[in-house]
């Protein structure tokens, strides 16, 4: 695991540059839930597909971005989506 101490350019008033780190994104199926884990991370999102729901619902997910990676909290949970939805449709869970 990575870990990074990052300090504000107080001139730029930016934050410091991303790590050009990029996690592999895996796609689990436990039970009824589809999981999708950043590899050195803390993202990590879970969906479930309610009966009376055509699509998948996001069960549990981060809240915060995880500095020590490239990948945003933003694009992880994009790409977790279309992961996830991908899987459903494989198992027959959604059109």
């Amino acid at each position: 695991m990575l870990y990074r101490v990052c300090m504000w350019n107080r001139q730029s008033g930016r934050p410091p540059e991303r790590p050009t780190i990029v996690p592999v994104l895996r796609v689990e199926v436990q039970g009824s839930e589809i999981i999708v884990i950043a590899s050195d991370t803390d993202y990590r999102v879970t969906y479930h597909k309610p009966d009376n729901s055509p699509q998948l619902i996001a069960k549990s997910y981060p809240r915060k971005e995880d500095r020590r990676v490239s990948m945003t909290l933003a694009q992880f949970l994009t790409t977790a989506w279309g992961l996830a939805n991908d899987k459903a449709r494989e198992l027959g869970w959604i059109v």
